[in-house]
């Protein structure tokens, strides 16, 4: 269940494989938290490397590094496949210290993404910035993005096409597993099935274990207006916490988008928005001299994992049939696509 990127791409990978599939949603396609993506596509997550080595251990982060990738070669076959114009784009992506001093960070990352088999990833003097000094960087090669909405549209008639049925406006009010799983409508209609994927951003049944290994968070992104060619095209993330990311969307042939994220904070703990929005004009503006105008600007709400990647696979203390994806941490483009596959 879920019309965003997970259920979608779980729904795409099943309908291939010949299974029959139902999508539903009390919402519209890609109406959550999937049109509030920024939709990097990359392998630099919100923990660093070194910190997942801890966590996982070196064999879990070097599998961190690889599924992600794999995430993001995966959505561009797809869209090759299904000739889904998305304009996705591969591009390199540098990760940058919040100040000219504050080197170590960078250089003990760059250890532990070696160690996790990534040694293509290169540390540089400064990333293409003309405009301030990001001092030492690393610079990560194929990462990548896209328009998520028509990715999505893109998959929704394909899996039609594959004989799947997608049901938009359908609220769940009940999900139970067993022998065959259950899943009860508001109006009355009910979905008997091998198996239930609760890909809702937050599981919806009311078993609790997953619900205390997350939290929610809210981030925040603004759009300015940005001469074409005056920024070079690439993904940018700082070493903040919380962190600012950035990437340019072409907006027509004189201007292009600087989309700018950040400013985060745990839901339900802060009501100053505006603040909010103003701390990344300003963070932008210090750095983006070019970007003038805001042309947009909005929020969304990410589930942070406890140990930095999404939860996918079976509902613990749930039937064997019930299964989850949620906990994306700020990466729910490749991590849904990792729940798809």
């Amino acid at each position: 269940m879920g019309a965003g990127i997970a259920g979608l791409s779980t729904a795409y990978m099943l309908s291939s494989k010949g299974k029959s599939v139902v999508v539903l949603d009390d919402g519209s396609i890609g109406g959550g938290q999937t049109a509030r993506t920024t939709a990097h596509l990359s392998n630099v997550l919100t923990y660093r490397y070194y910190e997942y080595e801890k966590i996982h251990g070196e064999e879990g982060a070097k599998l961190i590094a690889e599924s992600h990738l794999t995430a993001i070669d995966t959505i561009e076959a797809i869209a090759l496949k299904e000739n889904i114009n998305c304009d996705f784009e591969r591009l390199d992506g540098y990760l940058f210290p919040p100040d000219l001093d504050s080197t170590d960070e960078i250089k003990r990352e760059l250890e532990a993404v070696h160690r996790a088999g990534q040694t293509d990833v290169k540390l540089v003097k400064r990333a293409p910035v003309t405009t301030f000094d990001t001092g030492i960087c690393l610079r990560f090669p194929r990462q990548g993005q896209f328009d998520p909405l028509k990715y999505l549209a893109g998959l929704t008639e394909a899996i039609q096409r594959n004989g799947g049925k997608i049901y938009t406006k359908t609220h769940v009010e009940k999900v139970k597993g067993g022998l065959q799983a259950r899943i009860e409508t508001s109006n009355g209609n009910v979905v008997i099935a091998d198996a239930v994927v609760l890909a809702t951003n937050s599981p919806i049944n009311k078993l609790n274990p997953i619900h205390f290994k997350q939290s929610a968070y809210i981030t925040y992104v603004i759009g300015a207006k940005v001469p074409r060619g005056s920024i070079t095209k690439a993904l940018y993330w700082d070493t903040l916490d919380p962190y600012h990311y950035v990437r340019l969307q072409n907006l027509d042939d004189e201007y292009d988008v600087l989309i700018v994220g950040g400013e985060d904070h745990k839901t339900g703990q802060a009501d100053n928005a505006g603040a909010r929005y103003a701390g990344l004009e300003t963070w932008t503006k210090e750095r983006f001299p070019m970007a003038k105008e805001i042309l947009y600007r909005w929020s969304g709400q990410v589930m942070n994992a406890d140990d930095g990647i999404a939860y996918i696979g079976k509902n613990p203390l749930d039937e064997d049939n019930v299964y989850i994806a949620t906990g994306d941490t700020g990466l729910g483009m490749t991590h849904g696509t990792i729940a798809g596959i």
